[in-house]
């Protein structure tokens, strides 16, 4: 399941070129790590965006190893070895280490070890007690020695890998080193919004306020150059039953720190105005008031950079809304009340929905990491930002898909289908000058599936200061059979353009990058279209744009009298959960919820006059499962009802009359109720 730290999946086919180059041979950045959690399974999605992303760090050698997680190895041990020897051991050399991860809040189940070995992983996270449990599953037969050689020669493998570009103690922290960091953080620093106030001009008896959480590191950085002055803005209290003052911070609605010298307490607050620490009520009592300090301090500065974001050790879970802490929020208006020239810093590992700040403050800036120096290089404008968005800032909750909705297409997920106006787009960032795109250019306006395409384009410099311009190069397919993305990032340029001069930039596109998975026959697919080319500055920006012609191939009509076809070849769903794979059944799909529904778009049903389902049902009444035309409430086409099956896994072929459609239509399998497992849809 995506989470936005992970945001440069909103671009999956050239997330693996920021990884390391260690094992394909590139300069040394450091031993790889584990690529964490594979989750994600609408057809078309799986495959042009969840698979590419890890797959593309496995095969260049930025991954030292997977990680699954428990629930997937206990929970859906089909699913988990299908994935793990068809998929995973195909990437790279096939020797790539498969980890199973132990949930916090999940006890180990008996002979949990022992089943992710059989599956096929090779190295165990969160402890326990592996030796004695792979031991015993040894001796009672549920764990071969070739099973357990060939996970041990992939560890040691992995151990002297990362042994060998290892450089040691002599060379950690070294002065190249440091200079390295400060430029990858300078570099990833994005401008959000600049009314004028960066960079900061700093003059003779300047007076900075450096406020917030994240701003104490900061200020001593700035403290450098000008006078500057802190204060969190956080409450001082007192808890009851604890010696001492504490800070107060809300990172997360309803989440706190309360931090003094010597130790910290972390703190929740129920609605109904509970709070808890360490499961027992808490009581504290307001010492002084830290809004009211930052107020005060505002309005003797100059400028106010206001310092505000996430706590990383706190970031152990989904969000119940892109909205700030309702603390930090109050803190932004009232600095802002006091002091017009603000500064905001968002330091966080996801996007926040800034809709007040970006109309109220002439600048904000992001950064993903705390990284103070780099924060002050761009301040003071001894380098500009040159930072992009690598994923989509919306602007309230409301343009969000359904928390539990996983289907890319069908949530209008990522800038990709999104269709929403964002409040910051997907590759957005501004610097301190302005780019002006002229002369685009195709080197050929029609090319065939195995071609390519150079596109060329200006760029001008319109600003009196060096900066980088980050070109990028989007796609979008103009006609075709099925659902398309709006928009695909297909590649990139930073470069470097002299004041008020221009660059031309160069792209190569070939027409293999613009296909798509067919999940009507389970394969890759260029297909014969029209596609726009456009360049701009964002993915919401098309500065210049042409068309060009792919020649590839037409796809075979969709008709389904005669056939019958896997469940899980499907080209939108909702509510959907793949759940099992059966070596007679194949893959499995379930309504996760009642209402659930998979659509099957642009099939032409003439002369079918029934439908069935292979499914299970493992209740004690039937099921009913509906056909619908053009919507999944749209006309009722037929009914089948899913006998009892009394096990889970036994299948039985379930058959239904359908009302006669005579032209290419929508058609949607409906799931009233929860359950039950399907494997096969056929039509006669």
């Amino acid at each position: 399941m995506l989470q936005a730290r992970r945001g440069l999946r909103a671009w999956p086919a050239r997330t693996g070129e920021g990884a390391p180059q260690d094992r394909a041979g590139g300069a040394p950045c450091g031993p790889a790590g584990p690529v964490r959690h594979i989750a994600g399974f609408q057809p078309a999605g799986f495959n042009e965006y969840e698979m590419p992303v890890f797959r593309a760090v496995v095969e260049t050698g930025g991954a030292a190893g997977i990680v699954l997680s428990q629930l997937m190895m206990e929970d859906y041990p089909a699913l988990t070895a299908q994935l793990l020897q068809l998929v995973l051991r195909g990437w790279g050399d096939g020797e790539t280490t498969i980890w199973s991860e132990k949930l916090p809040d999940r006890p180990l189940s008996s002979g949990g070890q022992a089943l992710a070995l059989r599956l096929g992983a090779d190295g165990f996270m969160g402890g326990g007690r592996t030796v004695e449990a792979i031991s015993d599953a040894c001796q009672r037969g549920e764990v071969t020695e070739a099973m357990i050689t060939a996970a041990a020669r992939r560890m040691l493998m992995m151990r002297l890998q990362l042994l060998a570009i290892s450089a040691g103690p002599a060379h950690v922290d070294r002065k190249g080193h440091q200079d390295l960091v400060r430029r990858a953080a300078r570099e990833s620093i994005v401008l959000l919004r600049n009314d004028g106030l960066l960079p900061l001009l700093v003059g003779p008896g300047m007076r900075l306020a450096v406020i917030g959480p994240h701003g104490e590191g900061l200020a001593d950085e700035l403290s450098r150059r000008v006078t500057a002055q802190y204060v969190s803005g956080s409450d001082r209290v007192t808890v009851s039953g604890v010696d001492g003052e504490f800070e107060l911070t809300e990172w997360r609605h309803g989440r706190f720190t309360l931090t003094s010298e010597t130790r910290t307490i972390e703190a929740f607050a129920d609605p109904d105005g509970t709070v808890t620490a360490d499961g027992e009520p808490l009581e504290w009592q307001r010492v002084s008031h830290g809004i009211a300090d930052a107020v005060a301090l505002a309005r003797e500065a100059d400028v106010v950079v206001l310092a505000i974001g996430s706590n990383p050790a706190l970031d152990d879970g989904n969000r119940d809304t892109l909205e700030l802490p309702p603390q930090q929020h109050q803190l932004v208006r009232a600095v802002r009340a006091a002091n017009p020239n603000v500064v905001l810093v968002v330091r966080s590992a996801y996007p926040y929905a800034l809709r007040w700040e970006d109309t109220y403050l002439p600048a904000i800036l992001w950064s993903a990491h705390p990284a103070d120096e780099a924060t002050a290089d761009i301040l003071f404008g001894d380098h500009a930002p040159s930072g992009r968005l690598p994923q989509t800032w919306h602007r309230t909750d409301d343009d969000l898909p359904p928390t539990l909705d996983y289907d890319l297409i069908q949530g209008s997920g990522t800038y990709m289908y999104q269709e929403t106006e964002p409040l910051y787009p997907f590759g957005h960032g501004l610097t301190y000058t302005s780019f002006t795109y002229e002369d685009m250019d195709l080197s050929s306006r029609v090319i065939n599936s195995h071609e390519s395409v150079t596109v060329t384009v200006r760029v001008r410099n319109n600003g009196f200061r060096d900066c980088h311009e980050v070109v990028q190069l989007y796609t979008r397919q103009l006609n075709s059979q099925v659902r398309q993305p709006r928009k695909v990032l297909r590649d990139f340029r930073k470069v470097l353009i002299p004041a008020r001069g221009s660059r031309d930039v160069t792209f190569r596109l070939r027409a293999a990058d613009l296909c798509f998975w067919d999940v009507t026959r389970d394969k890759w697919v260029v297909e014969t279209a029209l596609h726009e080319v456009f360049v701009g500055s964002s993915s919401a920006k098309a500065a210049a744009s042409a068309v060009l012609d792919v020649h590839g191939k037409t796809l075979p009509p969709r008709i389904l009298a005669g056939t019958a076809r896997t469940a899980h070849s499907y080209d939108e769903s909702m509510g959907l959960a793949l759940v099992d794979i059966s070596s007679e059944a194949g893959l499995v799909v379930t309504a996760a919820k009642g209402g659930a529904w998979l659509g099957l778009l642009g099939y032409d049903p003439s002369g079918c006059r029934s439908w069935s389902l292979t499914a299970s049902n493992a209740g004690d009444d039937p099921v009913p499962v509906e056909l619908r035309c053009g919507a999944p409430d749209g006309r009722l086409l037929g009914t089948v009802l899913v006998p009892p099956t009394t096990d889970r896994r036994r299948y039985a072929v379930a058959t239904g009359s359908l009302m006669p459609v005579d032209e290419i239509s929508d058609l949607f399998v409906v799931f009233p109720e929860q359950g039950p497992w399907i494997t096969r849809i056929g039509f006669a």
